[in-house]
């Protein structure tokens, strides 16, 4: 006679198989699920395995998508939906898998004020899209998937009254696209602006006159705008880029820091410009010679100012020159800087020279005892 079988006794929910634990889960408002992860290091992942999200409070604060091949647009829209009714503040998106299309409430009723698109390739957005709450806008690697976008529109105008915080990153790719293409930038209100572009070949950034800092990192081959004018009221300048060139009768009155690479040949004159229209300079950096720069035979020619730059005599305080060759011309220049800097406070060069001793001695006696030199 065969004995029953015993019943286990469950004695801990930690003891339910995964499959009956997600079913309890999923009617959970989606805050009450993600609280399980505290329980212990089984509970730790759990609820990011389930397939359906709600949500009983009021607001949304910020909703994080890492959309993979499985995902499908029916359950993210649910999603993106639910939290836009609830006055949802913040989105990001990563993407790897193919194109995505987000649900019209997303663009029209939404009260976004920071959006986070990285890798995504997007569906078409509606004609009559808007963020009327929109302070900040990250844009990494973003695509529209249809050819017609492409096709028809080359150049993508950014139209954000409200914004304050802007990132534009398009220098993932192998060929640059053919025709006319690039951005039209216009946000009145940006205090930090960040733009690193490979492939453009028109920019044009409207006035920024609440602007803080700006990092221009861009390879424009034909004659661009002269963005440079629009970002006159920076405090800090990151510049990185062959053609730029501020507009006559431009000055830059609130510069107080600035970081310059030599991927232009004519970017010593660039800078001369830029010194004599801007007064409140404490910080100069010099990156020359950087591995994504064009290729071209470093300082060939130098406009002394002809008269001595305020910045230098009144408020510069730090100078950094890296990769510091000892040409003549920048021998000249060096000396310059060095030789009317009334208050600078520090001069660091850094050269892979092998003549940096005979390099450190004609600097050295140039610079004033006030000033504390590094050569390396």
């Amino acid at each position: 006679m065969e004995k029953p079988m015993e019943k286990k006794e469950i004695r801990s929910m930690s003891e339910f198989p995964d499959e009956l634990l997600l079913k309890i889960l999923n009617l959970l408002p989606t805050k009450d699920a993600v609280a399980t992860s505290v329980l212990s290091k089984r509970w730790i992942s759990l609820w990011k395995e389930l397939n359906a999200f709600r949500y009983d409070g009021d607001t949304v604060e910020s909703l994080d998508l890492k959309i993979n091949p499985y995902s499908t647009n029916k359950y993210i829209n649910y999603l993106v939906n639910i939290a836009v009714a609830r006055s949802l503040r913040k989105l990001r998106v990563e993407m790897v898998c193919g194109s995505f299309e987000f649900p019209k409430s997303l663009f029209i009723h939404s009260n976004l004020e920071t959006v986070i698109l990285e890798k995504v390739s997007l569906e078409d957005p509606p004609l009559d899209a808007r963020f009327v709450c929109l302070k900040s806008l990250h844009l990494l690697s973003v695509r529209f998937s249809s050819d017609d976008s492409f096709t028809n529109v080359v150049v993508f105008t950014i139209d954000v009254p409200t914004l304050r915080s802007l990132c534009v990153d398009n220098s993932v790719g192998e060929s640059r696209p053919e025709g006319v293409h690039g951005f039209v930038i216009r946000t009145p209100l940006l205090r930090w602006f960040s733009i690193k572009d490979r492939f453009s070949n028109y920019l044009r950034f409207e006035d920024m006159p609440e602007l803080v800092k700006a990092s221009v990192s861009v390879v424009c081959e034909s004659q661009p705008e002269p963005y440079l004018g629009s970002l006159a009221s920076t405090q800090y300048l990151s510049l990185c880029s062959q053609t730029a060139y501020p507009p006559d009768g431009i000055s830059f009155l609130s510069l107080e820091h600035l970081e310059l690479c030599s991927c232009s040949s004519e970017w010593w004159n660039l800078l001369t410009l830029i010194l004599n229209d801007a007064p409140r300079l404490r910080v100069l950096k010099l990156n020359l010679y950087q591995e994504h720069c064009a290729q071209h035979d470093g300082m060939v020619s130098w406009n002394q100012p002809s008269s001595v730059p305020e910045c230098l005599s009144s408020h510069l305080e730090i100078l950094e020159w890296r990769q510091y060759k000892g040409t003549e011309t920048e021998r000249e220049a060096a000396k310059y800087i060095l030789a009317n800097g009334s208050h600078l406070k520090k001069a660091a060069f850094y050269s892979e020279s092998a003549e940096k001793q005979g390099m450190l001695k004609e600097l050295e006696c140039v610079a004033r005892d006030s000033c504390t030199f590094v050569f390396e």
